[in-house]
């Protein structure tokens, strides 16, 4: 007698690593274009704050569908991005080209 609910897992898997891919390459764009504007910003004192925001939403959210998809390189990294980012939010530390430049190069593919 055959099962008549054979193991899709592997069809499942590979349709939830492509939607995975799918919503890393949304947010990556979604970085990159706030990075853009922050990058504008230059040398104006205080940070765009909403800017922050929308840059730690982005981080978050890559670190949670990066440990759902068990990517954990991407999923350390986003969260080293979202540490920093919170700090800026916070005050605790301020906003270095240093500091961009890390953020710029963990969107590099």
């Amino acid at each position: 007698m055959s099962d008549p609910h054979p193991d899709n897992g592997g069809d499942f898997f590979a349709q939830f690593l492509d939607d995975y891919f799918a919503e890393c390459d949304e947010h990556l764009t979604l970085v990159r274009r706030h990075l853009l504007a922050l990058e504008e910003q230059g040398g104006r004192s205080g940070v765009d704050h909403p800017l922050l925001d929308e840059l730690f939403r982005s981080f978050h959210t890559l670190k949670g569908i990066s440990a759902m998809a068990n990517v954990g390189a991407a999923e350390t990294l986003a969260h080293y991005m979202e540490s920093y980012l919170r700090l800026l939010r916070d005050g605790q530390t301020a906003f270095t080209e240093e500091g961009l430049n890390a953020l710029i190069e963990s969107t590099k593919k």
